[in-house]
């Protein structure tokens, strides 16, 4: 029998290499982010501190992010930080010529940076893209960061009036360092808190379909929608840079992520669980961990 050929040898040696090759950039415990997300509701779904997640991910409290992007929901996670997904990508070698590049067959990635002057690894965060970065003809592949879709146009049941105040930017936002508290609904609590059970992070508060939904203190709207399974139709409003307010299980959401909102104001209206109960279901998170709402809320 013939030795093998060095030829083989040296693709036995590259397969061998490319199996032992770690990938930092994949993490079981990481969040694929989807259409509708906020840096905010995913840090609600895994009770974090927002600006914890910021941070862990190299981003501001107001920086888009997009429907594929990998983010971390821990602390330490070695060889790898998320890039910043709120500014525009630049390319290293010259300005991209075009902002989205189809794939055509035969096309690698390594071709297209060339042919459209932009550096790689920016294809590669932009798109969220993994080795061996295989390409399929007619993918779309962008150069830069894109805009997240608007809270408008993902919930149809926010009227338009209600969405179309001006918004203040995060960096302008002024939050106070103490908050008052009032009663967002008034009715019969049929259930109160319990850290130890997964659905009594807050209180429910018993009332008739319909009913206004009141803002328990001032702040900004930084999450309106239905992607949090559980939750129904959600708001979460941020009050400082500790607290943040739920309301969920409503009919119908008046208003849209970014709005400034006043204690008092009407956000919503309450609408029915799958027991088919009018009820509105209450939180207050400090540093995104579930409190007591009965401990802040005034007597009465």
């Amino acid at each position: 029998m013939r030795p093998p050929s060095t030829t083989i040898w040296l693709g036995l040696a590259l397969l061998l290499s490319a199996c032992s090759t770690t990938r930092p950039s994949w993490d079981p415990s990481d969040y694929t982010v989807r259409s509708g997300d906020t840096l905010y509701s995913i840090a609600w779904r895994y009770e974090l501190d927002p600006a914890d997640l910021a941070r862990w991910n190299n981003l501001s409290d107001s920086s888009l992010i997009l429907p594929g992007q990998r983010l971390h929901t821990r602390g330490t996670v070695s060889g790898y930080a998320s890039p910043p997904a709120s500014n525009p990508v630049q390319a290293e070698s010259g300005a991209a010529t075009s902002a989205v590049i189809v794939v055509r067959r035969g096309d690698t990635l390594y071709a297209l940076a060339r042919r459209h002057r932009v550096a790689v690894k920016q294809l590669v965060r932009v798109n969220q893209l993994r080795s061996p970065y295989l390409l399929h003809p007619g993918q779309k592949l962008y150069t830069q960061a894109r805009a997240r879709q608007t809270p408008a146009t993902r919930t149809a049941s926010i009227p338009a009036a209600i969405a179309a105040p001006s918004t203040a930017s995060e960096a302008t936002t002024q939050y106070p360092d103490v908050v008052h508290w009032r009663w967002p609904l008034r009715g019969k609590i049929i259930s109160r808190f319990n850290r130890r059970r997964g659905d009594a992070r807050g209180i429910d508060i018993a009332g008739g379909e319909g009913d206004a939904v009141h803002a328990a203190a001032a702040g900004k709207v930084v999450y309106s929608g239905n992607g949090l399974i559980s939750f129904g139709n959600l708001v979460i409003i941020k009050h400082n840079a500790a607290y943040l307010s739920a309301y969920a299980y409503n009919r119908k959401l008046l208003v849209s992520e970014g709005v400034q909102v006043n204690a008092g104001d009407k956000i919503a209206e309450i609408g029915k669980t799958d027991a088919n109960d009018a009820v509105l279901h209450f939180e207050i998170r400090k540093h995104g961990k579930p409190v007591d709402p009965l401990r802040h809320l005034p007597p009465g």
